[in-house]
């Protein structure tokens, strides 16, 4: 894999970095992704699909509402 490395004193404005970037001294890598794996080496994966989706929620806090009483039922035998 060959990757290439430029330092640069201020970045050219064809390249789009966040305001705290601008103007200041940086490095940019290129890494050519047709030679990496789909999950890089040491990234976490989840075991269980559903810790996929925990935190993913966007709208309104969910609330549960009143459960009510709970039963009572008669003793296994």
């Amino acid at each position: 894999m060959q990757t290439v490395r430029k330092i640069y004193e201020n970045l050219p404005k064809i390249i789009r970095v966040p305001d705290a970037l601008k103007n200041r001294r940086v490095e940019v890598i290129l890494l050519p992704l047709d030679d990496v794996s789909a999950t890089p080496p040491g990234a976490h994966q989840s075991r269980n699909p559903i810790e996929e989706f925990v935190g993913a929620w966007k709208g309104k806090p969910l609330v549960r509402p009143d459960q009510g009483e709970y039963e009572t039922r008669e003793p296994l035998q």
